[in-house]
């Protein structure tokens, strides 16, 4: 599938992920049914609605769903031998951002403050910043991702010349393979060992298989962002366990396409071409 027609489809298949609307296209189904005399389908519907709403209430289902994406890869991992930070971008938002001219972010904002706080630890080693746009609607229009993280680095005190922006990419595979073609050409002695790879821990093993499929080897998986993940039952609140669920179905059916497409390899392939030097 080429990249266009992969992106676009992949834009189409997230709406179909979004839990939060799944009772109530169920409920709105229920509503048509009544409309054409089908009583029992509508009931059902309805009892399929409420039945989805009041077990996500009850259930750590998020944790079930989540819960082994965040623990692939360790937090807070050793550093040792790091030769490069880059920066999966995805907090960002670009058009609030070039409306005020300041920087805006939402979720994920931690992947930010770690790239900063790691650029500071480790004041030798180069930094790139990978992320085009990723929102189909402002393709073309806005800045890009890897423009406002690069902002906040900079203005957090970070040298300018330190930075490279990878800012084509809208998805982690393009990520991928445009940072490895710079990695290369900026530093060949350095290409594709040792770099610190910070995204969210829920993210990190699609992206890690996507960097892997695309030559990258030794990397360094930092994961951030964890999710408010319900410990037990009748714990966590509603929205937060619908927001971390839909994360994590994008996660686990993006890695399924991305394997089957050829832009990303298996969990065992990632460990035993070596491409990561902590698990």
């Amino acid at each position: 599938m080429g990249g266009d027609l992969f992106y676009l489809a992949s834009k189409l298949m997230r709406f179909t992920l979004y839990v939060e609307l799944w009772p109530h296209i169920l409920g709105g189904l229920g509503v048509m049914a009544l409309l054409v005399r089908w009583r029992r389908a509508a009931l059902w519907f309805w009892l399929l609605s409420l039945g989805f709403v009041g077990f996500v209430m009850a259930a750590p289902v998020d944790r079930w769903i989540a819960g082994p994406l965040e623990a692939r890869f360790m937090a807070n991992p050793d550093l040792t031998g790091a030769r490069g930070v880059l920066l999966m971008t995805g907090a960002e938002n670009t058009d609030r951002t070039a409306r005020t001219g300041l920087v805006n972010t939402g979720e994920a904002a931690d992947r930010i403050l770690a790239s900063i706080a790691l650029a500071h630890a480790l004041p030798n080693v180069p930094v790139i910043v990978a992320g085009g746009q990723g929102r189909l609607d402002l393709q073309g229009h806005s800045l890009s991702e890897a423009e406002v993280s690069a902002r906040a680095i900079r203005e957090a005190g970070i040298a300018a010349e330190r930075l490279t922006l990878e800012s084509q990419s809208r998805n982690s595979a393009e990520s991928a393979l445009n940072a490895a073609a710079i990695v290369r050409e900026i530093t060949p002695d350095l290409a594709n060992q040792n770099w610190i790879i910070v995204t969210s821990a829920m993210h990190m093993p699609r992206a890690i298989s996507s960097f892997c499929a695309a030559g990258w080897r030794s990397l360094i998986p930092y994961p951030v962002d964890h999710s408010p993940i319900a410990d037990e039952w009748f714990s966590g609140e509603y929205r937060d366990k619908v927001a971390v669920m839909r994360r994590a179905l994008h996660e686990r059916v993006g890695a399924l396409v991305y394997r089957f497409t050829g832009r990303a390899v298996s969990e065992d392939q990632t460990f035993a071409l070596g491409c990561v030097l902590t698990r």
